[in-house]
C-alpha cells in the first residue's frame, strides 16, 4: 500500500528567481512568435503583390500580341498581295501598274517600320533602358521640322516666344511634337494651334485643335498603352493606341511632361513641358 506524503512534505513553492526565469521565458516565446506571424504576413503580402504583378504582365502580354497580330497583319497581307501580284503578272503589267504595286509595298512597309518603332521605344521606356542625349536647342527649329512632318497641308496657327531654348533630346522633342500635331490634324479640327511659352524654370508647349475634343469618359485612360477611344474606332481611323503612351514617355524621360487639356469650349489640347535651358539667349 503506497504511503501517502505527510504535510511537512508537500513541494515548496517557487521562488521570485525562478518565477522571474519563467516569464523570461515567456516573453522570448511570445515575441519569437509574434517575429513569426509578422514574417509571415510579410510574405503572404509579397506573395499576393507578386501575383498582382505577374497577372498584370500577362493581361499586358496579352494586349501586346493582340495588338501586334493584328497590327502587323494588314500592313504583311498588303505587302505579300503586292509581291505575289508583281511575280506571277510581271510580264502583263503595264509600267504604271508595276509602280502603282511597289509604291504599295513601300508604303506598307513604312507603316509595318512605324509600328515596329513603336513597339520597341515603348518596351524601352518601360524597362527603364531608354537613351536620351539631352542638349540645349532653338524649340522654334524643332517645331518647324515637327510642322513640316506632320502637318498635312493643314495650316498651323503658331505662338512661339522669341529665343526658347529647351534642354533635352531633340528627336524626342520632335517626335512628341509630330505626334501632338498629326494627332490633331487626324482627329481635331481647324485651325491647328500651337503655342509656346517660358513658364518658370519649363517651357510648355501646346497644341490644340478645334474638334470634337476626347470624351470626359476616355480622359483618364488617355496615356495608357493600347487605348483608344471607342469613337475613334468607330471611324475606322488608324492607330494602335500606343502615341501618347510613348509621348508621355519620351517626356518624363527628358525631366519633363505631357499631359491633355479641355480647349475652352471645345476641341483638344496636348501640353508637352519641358526643362528650360541655362543656354537661354546666349546664342545657342
Amino acid at each position: 500500500m503506497t504511503e501517502r506524503a505527510r504535510p511537512d512534505e508537500a513541494a515548496e513553492p517557487p521562488t521570485a528567481q525562478e518565477l522571474a526565469r519563467l516569464a523570461r521565458r515567456l516573453a522570448r516565446e511570445r515575441t519569437a512568435r509574434e517575429e513569426a506571424e509578422a514574417i509571415a504576413e510579410r510574405v503572404t503580402s509579397d506573395l499576393y503583390g507578386a501575383l498582382q504583378a505577374l497577372t498584370a504582365v500577362n493581361a499586358s502580354l496579352r494586349d501586346f500580341v493582340a495588338v501586334a497580330a493584328h497590327d502587323l497583319r494588314a500592313p504583311l497581307t498588303s505587302v505579300l498581295g503586292y509581291a505575289g501580284l508583281l511575280r506571277e503578272r510581271w510580264d502583263q503589267l503595264g509600267d504604271a501598274a508595276r509602280r502603282e504595286f511597289i509604291e504599295g509595298i513601300q508604303r506598307s512597309g513604312r507603316h509595318l517600320e512605324r509600328l515596329v518603332d513603336d513597339l520597341l521605344t515603348i518596351s524601352r521606356i518601360e524597362a527603364g533602358a531608354l537613351h536620351t542625349h539631352a542638349e540645349a536647342m532653338e524649340l522654334r527649329a524643332v517645331i518647324d521640322l515637327a510642322i513640316e512632318s506632320a502637318a498635312r497641308n493643314t495650316p498651323v496657327e503658331l505662338e512661339v516666344g522669341p529665343d526658347l531654348v529647351v534642354l533635352a533630346d531633340p528627336d524626342h522633342v520632335r517626335r512628341v511634337l509630330v505626334n501632338y500635331v498629326s494627332n490633331a490634324v487626324k482627329y481635331g479640327a481647324p485651325p491647328v494651334e500651337l503655342r509656346a511659352e517660358a513658364v518658370d524654370g519649363w517651357i510648355d508647349v501646346h497644341v490644340s485643335d478645334h474638334g470634337e475634343g476626347v470624351p470626359e469618359e476616355f480622359v483618364p485612360r488617355l496615356f495608357d498603352r493600347f487605348a483608344r477611344a471607342e469613337e475613334v474606332r468607330a471611324k475606322g481611323l488608324e492607330g494602335t493606341g500606343l502615341g501618347l503612351a510613348i509621348v508621355r514617355g519620351l517626356a518624363r524621360a527628358n525631366g519633363g511632361d505631357a499631359w491633355y487639356e479641355r480647349h475652352g469650349t471645345d476641341g483638344a489640347c496636348f501640353v508637352l513641358r519641358m526643362p528650360r535651358s541655362a543656354a537661354e539667349g546666349v546664342g545657342v
